[in-house]
């Protein structure tokens, strides 16, 4: 009678084993999700980076333009003037010519530095702060993929455990089975 319950016994592990199969294979699903997950956010994030820093490459290249054909009118301006016969004696040099806002192409050309600068700087606090959100997605995946690593270790061990055991509860079955035996003499 105690094969009986042996067998019975075998039957419980492997609805265990096979629990611990099932749940083995949703934690890979789950680490291959999480890596897409990871990846989909990460694309996200540096697109909208490239968004933003776009924008403000293009907000700096229109006031670089503008400044531009306003130094280019100036210097053609000068030029016109300085060539022209009735000004021979009035001669302009690019300091002395300004723009209707009182602007020479010195304080152009540096509004062209200062606004290249201000570029500069915007772009470096809008890539920080992605890289920010960029370290923060790293570091949630990364937590996750390492509880998920962990609950899969004690899974497998789980199952390690209960194949062992079914491997002597099966050779104590056919221990009982051939000790039960009736033998004719």
């Amino acid at each position: 009678m105690g094969w009986v319950t042996l067998t019975l016994r075998k039957r419980e592990l492997k609805q265990s084993h096979a629990y611990y199969q099932l749940r083995d294979l949703q934690i890979s699903r789950e680490k291959r999700q999480l890596a897409r997950q990871k990846q989909y956010e990460t694309s996200v994030i540096q697109n909208d980076q490239q968004a933003e820093v776009n924008a403000e490459r293009e907000k700096y290249y229109t006031t670089r333009d503008g400044y531009r054909a306003q130094i280019s009118a100036m210097r053609k301006e000068i030029s016109e003037h300085n060539s022209d016969e009735n000004n021979k004696d009035d001669k302009w040099s690019e300091t002395d010519h300004t723009n209707d806002k009182g602007e020479s192409i010195s304080d152009l050309n540096q509004l062209i530095s200062d606004a290249q600068l201000e570029y500069t700087q915007r772009s470096d606090e809008i890539k920080t702060l992605y890289e920010g959100e960029l370290a923060m997605v790293e570091e949630e995946a990364s937590d996750r993929e390492t509880q998920l690593d962990m609950e899969q270790t004690e899974v497998e061990a789980q199952m390690e455990a209960i194949s062992q055991e079914m491997q002597a509860v099966s050779e104590a079955v056919s221990t009982e089975i051939q000790n039960s035996t009736i033998k004719l003499a």
